[in-house]
């Protein structure tokens, strides 16, 4: 009989995801300052106890501006080795550039994140977006998308040869020993000889996960990705995605429907709808709309100016994805779930889309707002819709949400049946 089909939720241990509003109301909640390394062994923390699948750890290789205004995040290789350490069962998701890694060098830093971790690690390959941050690697220019998904599907074969061509091995006397082999590889951007000098966990490599959104990330995906992090806001987009990303691993090889789409997800609950509005709109009261506008659309690359927080949002001037698709400085998914919220929306104002993009956090991702009934009414639905695994959760008030989120969703999910009850202990890819 195979095996039960459940939710997997993975917990995004960003504090970058927060809702911006966040601060303040920790502190007229009386919680107490923690350091930013505090708050992610935190997230490891919850990350065991609300049966988490992995912590899903990003990354900004740069800085965006001083004071940062997400605490200075720590860098995700060296923060989940660091909460492997504290955590039993949750897995651990780094991101890392493909534009500005090594190959060698990032199979080796993953590659004992995995031993750290008795075989919990997991990838998140991104090509990164962002100019100034290029020029801190010895770039001239940021890479377009083309060339930048042309060395992402390069540095990942070069990755996946190194991981695959080791073992450990019980020799005849008894002994267990590590071999590897040179992969020799010679391609257009990367010439690697291998092999790789770090054994193998129980799992064999690292998942490798990814967010395809555009054309050449999902081709990307449907090569080397093993988990996709998606932007899908409603269970019809996610039926395209499915069907898109299932054509695309067709074209590789690969069996429709064996790798899981995972969107964002950003919960606002309470005991009732209205409570979960009510806790909304205190967010909400703590944010000062107007000096973060620009970054709505700005992070994309896109200018429109966003002067009264107030007025309508400016729909017309607002340009297709399809025309945009090359062009765009952020990730393409995030953009087209923007584009599509704004339309599914007439007479939206500017501060909404400001909420939206930027100021709810969690980027574009869809934003939940209801009773703890309402939110395992929803996740059933996508469950038993069969076209994601489950879903990446950002938390608007770090703790205070993760813990309410735990204590009274949880076990409502565990009792419909649709998420584990005891912790998964296999190594992280049979998970997904």
């Amino acid at each position: 009989m195979p095996d039960r089909r459940y939710l997997h939720l993975n917990l995004v241990a960003n504090d970058i995801n927060l809702h911006q509003g966040a601060h303040g109301y920790e502190q007229a909640s009386g919680v107490p300052e923690r350091s930013t390394f505090e708050r992610l062994l935190e997230y490891g923390t919850f990350g065991d106890e609300g049966l988490f699948t992995a912590l899903f750890v990003g990354d900004i290789p740069g800085m965006q501006g001083s004071p940062a205004f997400d605490g200075g995040p720590a860098e995700p290789i060296t923060a989940l080795t660091a909460i492997s350490q504290h955590t039993k069962h949750v897995g651990l998701i780094a991101t890392a550039s493909t534009t500005f890694y090594d190959p060698y060098n990032l199979a080796r830093l993953l590659a004992s994140l995995d031993q750290a971790s008795d075989g919990r690690a997991g990838y998140n390959a991104v090509t990164s977006v962002i100019d100034d941050f290029a020029l801190n690697y010895s770039l001239a220019k940021h890479l377009d998308r083309e060339q930048r998904y042309q060395r992402a599907d390069e540095f990942l074969d070069v990755l996946r040869a190194l991981w695959d061509n080791r073992e450990l091995r019980r020799d005849p006397d008894g002994r267990t020993r590590f071999y590897a082999e040179p992969i020799n590889h010679r391609g257009k951007l990367f010439q690697v000889a291998g092999p790789l000098n770090i054994a193998p966990s129980r799992q064999g490599r690292p998942l490798i996960a990814q967010a395809g959104g555009s054309g050449a990330g999902i081709k990307v995906a449907a090569k080397h990705a093993e988990m996709v992090f998606t932007n899908s806001s409603t269970r019809e987009s996610a039926a395209v995605y499915r069907e898109t990303l299932d054509k695309a691993l067709v074209d590789e090889g690969r069996a429709p429907g064996s790798v899981p789409p995972i969107p964002g997800l950003i919960p606002y609950l309470g005991r009732t709808a209205k409570e979960a509005e009510e806790k909304l709109r205190e967010l909400d009261g703590y944010v000062d709309w107007a000096p973060i506008a620009p970054f709505a659309l700005g992070q994309f690359g896109i200018d429109i100016p966003l002067d009264d927080i107030t007025a309508p949002f400016p729909v017309e001037a607002l340009p297709v994805p399809a025309d945009v698709e090359k062009t765009i400085k952020s990730t393409f998914g995030n953009y087209v779930g923007l584009y599509n919220w704004i339309q599914e929306r007439p007479g939206v104002t500017v501060r909404d889309v400001v909420a939206q993009a930027v100021g709810r956090g969690g980027a574009t991702h869809r934003k939940f707002v209801g009773s703890y009934d309402d939110i395992v009414d929803d996740f059933a639905a996508w469950h038993s819709d069969g076209n994601v695994g489950g879903f990446n959760l950002m938390f608007s008030a770090g703790a205070q949400s993760i813990r309410e989120f735990i204590d009274e969703v949880v076990p409502r999910l565990i009792d419909r049946g649709i998420y584990r009850s005891t912790p998964a202990d296999r190594p992280l890819r049979e998970r997904f």
